[in-house]
């Protein structure tokens, strides 16, 4: 078998177009870069930045503490996609975290000095934590149920298909601690790192599909995605605070959790809908939609059942959360073997997302901008 690049597969040279979510032709690849830099909020119970009012007592005194966390990501996706048919696609997804960074400020209130819990929370949390390296790997296949793709028209003017992925911590997650491994100012080394990775393996199913119709000889596609995830039960590493108990010592502390904990991310519900218009026959697409992600809450088994409850949720905070984001892109396509411009046939997506406030809790609020090429390979 040999392995050509084609000018695009000329009988579909008139209608293929970007699908993020569906198959491509029997024997053909789909190679893409995507270079995506992101800046996020924590947003909190209220739907406004930052975790507000934490409530903290030492020494008999009360303190009300507003904890503020912002980052900023650099990543570098590739993706390898294969047509087993014209109705089941492989597809495997590698993420490069080329940078991540994330900055954390809080204030303190309180009748009483806060100095003292000032400077714990320096020792506990560094204002500024980064880390690189390679992200957690995802596999899977897409499957055509109902229906004929958009590339390939037909009587039937929508398509339904099925999805199984499953996504394996390739990325870094965090180190174990250890008392002896501190830095020249006696910080903890592993209060310093920000993971990649919660060392957890998710298993997804989708269902999505599309409508599509042709306009004034416009395509229009209305598209849509439903998918449910669970995880792995890993056994993890804590991340140690002092926020929980009346106590700031990491020796007791550490005794009342235990050197390790089993840990259980709560189920996700993802779904998304998205409008897509044909501006310029076989060249340029316009797309906008809203995607919404829902969790369950997650559980943790230590030690300390009072840590446990904590850590799942607490004052002003859960690990249930909401998030919102819209999206518009423009795809262009040099694709079409009679009006293409170079050797090699090719798709440009360019586009930005937001995150929609008060659709978004307890999570990352991240404002997004990305540039991603494709190509298309046949294999004959």
């Amino acid at each position: 078998m040999n392995i050509k690049a084609i000018f695009l597969f000329i009988c579909f040279s008139t209608s293929i177009f970007s699908q993020t979510y569906f198959t491509v032709p029997q024997n053909v690849w789909r190679i893409s870069f995507n270079k995506k830099i992101s800046s996020g909020i924590w947003v909190g119970h209220d739907g406004e930045k930052g975790l507000k009012d934490l409530k903290y007592k030492l020494n008999s005194i009360d303190y009300s503490i507003n904890q503020d966390w912002k980052r900023n990501l650099n990543i570098n996706e590739y993706t390898l996609e294969y047509g087993f048919s014209d109705k089941s696609t492989f597809i495997l997804n590698v993420p490069i975290i080329e940078k991540i960074n994330q900055d954390y400020s809080w204030s303190i209130s309180s009748d009483s000095n806060t100095v003292v819990i000032d400077e714990l929370m320096k020792y506990y949390f560094p204002k500024n934590k980064s880390n690189s390296g390679l992200g957690d790997i995802t596999i899977g296949m897409k499957v055509l149920f109902i229906g004929n793709p958009a590339w390939r028209g037909g009587k039937n003017k929508y398509s339904i298909y099925g999805g199984l992925d499953a996504t394996f911590p390739f990325g870094e997650s965090l180190k174990k601690y250890y008392s002896k491994d501190i830095d020249d100012n006696g910080i903890p080394n592993q209060f310093k790192e920000l993971p990649i990775s919660n060392g957890l393996s998710e298993w997804k199913s989708s269902l999505f599909g599309e409508f599509y119709r042709k306009i004034k000889g416009r395509l229009i596609n209305v598209n849509w995605l439903f998918s449910l995830s669970s995880f792995n039960r890993e056994t993890i590493n804590p991340s140690y605070s002092f926020l929980w108990i009346e106590e700031t010592g990491m020796d007791s502390i550490s005794r009342a959790i235990g050197n390790s904990v089993l840990f259980e991310q709560g189920k996700q519900i993802f779904l998304s809908i998205e409008g897509q218009l044909e501006l310029l026959p076989n060249r340029i697409y316009f797309s906008s939609g809203m995607n919404w992600m829902m969790s369950g809450r997650d559980q943790y088994f230590s030690n300390s059942k009072k840590w446990n409850s904590w850590m799942s949720s607490n004052n002003n905070y859960d690990t249930k959360k909401t998030l919102s984001t819209q999206f518009v892109r423009f795809n262009i396509l040099n694709m079409d073997p009679f009006k293409q411009k170079g050797p090699i046939p090719f798709e440009l997506e360019f586009g930005v997302s937001w995150y929609v406030p008060y659709l978004t809790y307890h999570s990352y609020g991240y404002s997004s901008s990305w540039i991603k090429i494709s190509s298309y390979f046949q294999a004959w």
